[in-house]
């Protein structure tokens, strides 16, 4: 029986990156399409309200939907407000996310140097301060 050939850290770094950003992608995706469907519910499917909201700046965005919040059922209302609390989460993770991916890069960065011999940032930063005890090399 043949013994597998060891896997070396970085391809499995390599391959965690890959599943982590399919995992961001979705998130983004699911953010967006919950976004989406509020505005759908707070617009009530009219295309003048949509284009309103599609078409306001970030400040101007809370001021229209409010606006539209106020004239929806309470039934809708809650609905909208559910929905704004789940792209909020999907939000919280996308950047958990986001996060987790940029530590594995510097993982797989590091696990690279390492594997090459080059110096670590941090040894490449601070360089070794010379001994004070030490007398220089009179030459």
């Amino acid at each position: 029986m043949r013994r597998r050939r060891p896997v070396p850290p970085t391809q499995h770094l390599k391959t965690a990156i890959r599943k982590i950003d399919q995992v961001v992608w979705k998130l983004h995706d699911e953010q967006l399409a919950a976004y989406i469907a509020y505005v759908l519910a707070v617009s009530k499917g009219e295309k003048r309200e949509i284009r309103k909201l599609f078409g306001a700046k970030f400040t101007a965005f809370g001021d229209l939907s409010a606006e539209l919040e106020g004239k929806l059922t309470p039934k809708d209302r809650r609905r909208a407000v559910r929905l704004t609390a789940y792209e909020g989460e999907m939000a919280a993770l996308n950047d958990a996310a986001r996060r987790l991916q940029s530590r594995m890069e510097a993982s797989y960065m590091q696990q690279r140097r390492f594997k090459n011999g080059i110096l670590g940032e941090s040894e490449e930063r601070h360089p070794k301060a010379p001994n004070p005890s030490q007398r220089p090399a009179a030459g």
